[in-house]
């Protein structure tokens, strides 16, 4: 009898166990959805990647996503201690390039080869130091080279920085700095042939970097030459003789195994890999025509160039849309789909625990660029009804800017939902750009699009 009963106790708990265990399966069924998204082609623009026109001559043109802004010390500090940005803003058209959403990439210039004798310091500062430095008459044309061991000079820099700092810091619109501030063009080189001292040794040029450092995050920093100091902190390159096989070649070994400096004969270091933390940029080498570098002949090695600079933007001597025929613009708009980072949702899942009635979601990104985006921009994520309307968002702060070549999982549950009713819905994502506070990436998806977001899933909600 008893032995019975224990065998009628089993049957109705194995009972209880399947029925339990067939509701969580068929829960588990109808409360996870799934989808798969094809690439699709490259976009061609995107924020924070492609070409940088010359901040003075604005213009639109649908390859640039950046203006080029030389920021002659002579200009902006007329006084010492006073700043005229006013006359930077005007002068690189500040406002225009805002309005159609381009970025601005910053150099500081202290000495630029002309045809005139001329200054690009202050004149103050030239009569505080007693005129350090060296007028020249050369090759490169007429011009003044500082002296850049000058303690004065040095401590009015770190001012000019940090006032740079204060006005632009926390402007969106900026997006990169080049440092500029010592050379011929910025770019880190004297002429030592029209009687110029040679370029300073690490242990004074690391003081000029320090002082962006003090205030910019490194992600947002390029130097002309790799640098102890720019491996040490993680800063980005410029190379201002893109495409010039000779001199491109000779960058990348520099980037790769360091190299001795034909300026001074100091030994520096290699920055291997700096892309993976900041931008590669630079400037098609000004020795050919614009279109040749897209030429029949030419274009494959320009993208074989620019894919092992890893470049994210190139500039101001880059080609004008609408100057070149057909298929040399084609090449151009292949040049720009494979620079820098490109990002689109491969996978979507979303699930509902029986419990906890929260939806979760886990997406899988994919970066089919050569770079990361070097910004850790919101990703935004809307859930709308059947009629297309919104009935849930939010932005959610993730570590992007790591995001480089390859896949990367971004999991999430959504706080709010889960007294979602009964009824059909479509997921949305997208990324916010800074600059207009709104989703402005375009992603590389086969799939419905609307105001910069990306339809990723379709799903029912049952009960």
């Amino acid at each position: 009898m008893k032995s019975k009963k224990m065998m009628i106790i089993f049957f109705w708990v194995i009972t209880a166990v399947l029925a339990i265990g067939g509701y969580y399966c068929y829960f588990r069924k109808t409360n996870t959805w799934i989808r798969k998204i094809e690439a699709g082609e490259k976009p061609v623009k995107n924020p924070l990647k492609g070409f940088a026109a010359w901040g003075e001559n604005y213009r639109e043109d649908p390859w640039v996503s950046f203006a080029y802004v030389p920021v002659y010390w002579s200009l902006l500090e007329p006084e010492e201690g006073v700043y005229d940005f006013a006359e930077l803003e005007e002068r690189c058209s500040f406002e225009k390039w805002k309005g159609d959403n381009v970025r601005l990439i910053f150099r500081v210039i202290t000495d630029t080869p002309s045809d005139k004798k001329h200054m690009d310091i202050p004149q103050w500062l030239y009569e505080t130091t007693g005129g350090a430095g060296t007028w020249y008459d050369c090759s490169y044309g007429k011009g003044f080279s500082p002296d850049y061991e000058n303690k004065i000079f040095q401590e009015a820099h770190a001012r000019l920085i940090q006032a740079l700092y204060e006005r632009y810091g926390e402007n969106p619109q900026l997006a990169f700095i080049q440092l500029g501030s010592l050379g011929h063009w910025g770019e880190w080189h004297v002429n030592t042939n029209a009687g110029i001292a040679g370029f300073p040794l690490q242990t004074v040029t690391d003081g000029y970097v320090q002082d962006y450092l003090d205030y910019f995050p490194a992600t947002m920093l390029l130097l002309r030459r790799p640098y102890s100091i720019g491996a040490k902190e993680g800063l980005g390159l410029y190379n201002d003789s893109f495409g010039q096989d000779e001199s491109h070649e000779l960058w990348l070994s520099w980037v790769s195994d360091g190299y001795v400096s034909d300026q001074n004969g100091e030994t520096l270091s290699g920055m291997p890999d700096f892309w993976k933390k900041a931008p590669s940029g630079g400037e098609f080498a000004t020795d050919q025509e614009d279109s040749w570098y897209f030429s029949e002949t030419q274009f494959a090695r320009t993208m074989e160039l620019m894919q092992k600079s890893h470049t994210t933007f190139l500039g101001p001597n880059v080609p004008k849309c609408g100057e070149y025929d057909e298929n040399t613009e084609e090449n151009v708009e292949k040049l720009l789909q494979e620079m820098g980072y490109c990002l689109g949702v491969r996978k979507c899942k979303i699930t509902r625990g029986l419990f906890q009635r929260e939806l979760c979601v886990n997406l899988q990104w994919e970066n089919t660029g050569i770079a990361p985006l070097y910004g850790d921009w919101k990703i935004c994520l809307e859930i709308r009804d059947s009629a297309g309307a919104e009935v849930w968002s939010e932005e959610f702060d993730r570590d992007i800017s790591s995001w480089g070549p390859g896949s990367h999982d971004f999991s999430v549950c959504l706080a709010g939902t889960e007294k979602t009713p009964k009824g059909e819905y479509t997921l949305w994502a997208g990324i916010i750009d800074p600059l207009t506070e709104k989703p402005g990436v375009s992603l590389q998806m086969e799939t419905e699009q609307e105001e910069g977001l990306y339809q990723i899933a379709e799903f029912t909600i049952q009960q």
